[in-house]
């Protein structure tokens, strides 16, 4: 009969090999999730240079300027649509996701508050179109707002699914659809170019691609990944949708700002054109800015389960690997992309009218780079459970990014909004630290 030392012994090597195996399952997901993921940052970003690409040469930089004045109110207005429900359905299923019925009925809370929401913000997106295109001085605004608000329902809607998809995990499926959603508006702005529509019509790529990316990701969630049922009348769902949200909301909507205010201002202070010049180099930056995000996404679920468990330890030390390969990843990508820009422009076409904007590149990279070793960590106040906290920190980046553009864009123009932009990805991480280790006594 063997001691019951060695059966001890025995248990405890037993129990580590099994601890072991399921570190590394975890870590190996990890990877592979972050993996997909990049490679749908890498479509979107093959789809943005060629929808930008495609606009710049067949209809030239006013054409350009006008869609992405147009889709910068619309990116920020489907964050007030959306309301912040999908941060709360991301955070929940977090939570629950061994409860796969419960998951559905809070999915589907989730998915009728953002319709009743959405409509609302639709309906008064194209009413107050035509104001929106006399303050900006461009009725190609104008009429391209009123073309793309029908898309913020389905925009809406998309957003509580993908985050559904997200807080439990559906990685690969996840980044799929996100990839899908630039494919679709690429493949609707060469359908509109090829039929000769004038150009304020190519916002109406925002409306068809996320009906389009609706039908297809309803109904993998619907058989795929819970079953979409109505809360029972008694259910909590809808209120804690509506207070998260209402807590929350202001973050997504403001973070939007933070990246839209420099086209926005770029309008108000010059013209169609010298947007359509900066937007070239802004566009291209913002999809190299993804990366983080997408390791974000990954995280978050992550810190969700680690909050919920009271294990700060897993978080200081998944913070620390993410931090040291994200800076050595972002170096590579940022001195490669500035130097290949040239080179990009040409094969594009675009080297003469858009020569101007490789310095507007050069110096949104160089901001890029800087916050990249900590905007992976941004979720973690809104996984901690303090989403006013969140919103608080992205209104001092947006605040700062504000005062900045106003500052240096009627002296320097799209390079004044250019360094106005680096400067606040700096501060973000700054603040981002700070919070951390103040709120949660995590060391970032």
């Amino acid at each position: 009969m063997r001691p019951e030392s060695d059966v001890a012994d025995g248990a405890d090597r037993s129990g580590l090999r099994s601890g072991l195996r399921s570190a590394l399952s975890l870590r190996n997901r990890f990877s592979a999730e972050v993996l997909w993921n990049l490679a749908s940052v890498g479509v979107l970003g093959v789809s943005g240079i060629l929808m930008n690409a495609m606009i710049a040469r067949w209809r030239g930089a006013e054409a350009l300027g006008v869609f992405n004045q147009v889709f910068a109110i619309y990116i920020i207005l489907s964050q007030i649509a959306v309301g912040g429900v999908h941060l709360s359905v991301l955070k929940q299923l977090s939570y629950h996701s061994d409860e796969r019925d419960l998951c559905g009925r809070i999915t589907t809370a989730g998915l009728l508050l953002g319709a009743i929401l959405s409509a609302i913000v639709c309906a008064a997106a194209y009413l107050f179109s035509d104001s929106v295109g006399t303050f900006l001085s461009s009725t190609g605004v104008a009429t391209g707002l009123a073309l793309a608000a029908p898309g913020l329902i389905f925009f809406s809607l998309n957003k509580i699914l993908l985050s559904a998809l997200n807080g439990l995990r559906f990685m690969r499926a996840f980044a799929v659809l996100q990839a899908a959603r630039f494919v679709f508006i690429l493949a609707s702005i060469t359908g509109i170019l090829a039929a000769g529509w004038p150009h304020a019509w190519l916002a109406l790529s925002l409306t068809t691609s996320e009906l389009a990316l609706f039908l297809i990701t309803i109904i993998y969630v619907r058989w795929f990944v819970v079953p979409l049922r109505r809360p029972a009348s008694g259910e909590r769902w809808y209120r804690e949708h509506a207070s998260f949200g209402l807590r929350g909301f202001m973050s997504g909507l403001l973070s939007e700002m933070n990246t839209r205010v420099d086209v926005l201002m770029l309008g108000y202070f010059t013209n169609d054109a010298a947007v359509g010049i900066y937007s070239f180099a802004a566009i291209l930056a913002e999809g190299f800015c993804q990366i983080p995000i997408v390791v974000r996404r990954n995280l978050d679920p992550i810190f969700g389960r680690a909050f919920a468990e009271h294990d700060r330890v897993r978080i200081v030390e998944a913070a620390r690997k993410v931090k040291r390969v994200m800076y050595a990843l972002m170096t590579a990508v940022t001195l490669v992309a500035v130097a290949g820009y040239p080179l990009l422009l040409k094969l594009c076409g675009a080297d003469h009218g858009m020569g101007a904007s490789w310095l507007v590149f050069a110096i949104l990279m160089a901001g890029i780079l800087l916050n990249s070793g900590y905007r992976p960590f941004l979720g973690i106040f809104l996984q901690g459970g303090m989403p006013g906290v969140y919103t608080g920190l992205i209104f001092i980046a947006v605040g700062g990014n504000f005062v900045l553009n106003l500052a240096l864009i009627p002296p320097l123009g799209i390079y004044g909004a250019a360094v106005a932009t680096a400067t606040v990805f700096v501060i973000e991480a700054v603040l981002i630290v700070v919070f951390a280790r103040r709120l949660f006594a995590v060391s970032l």
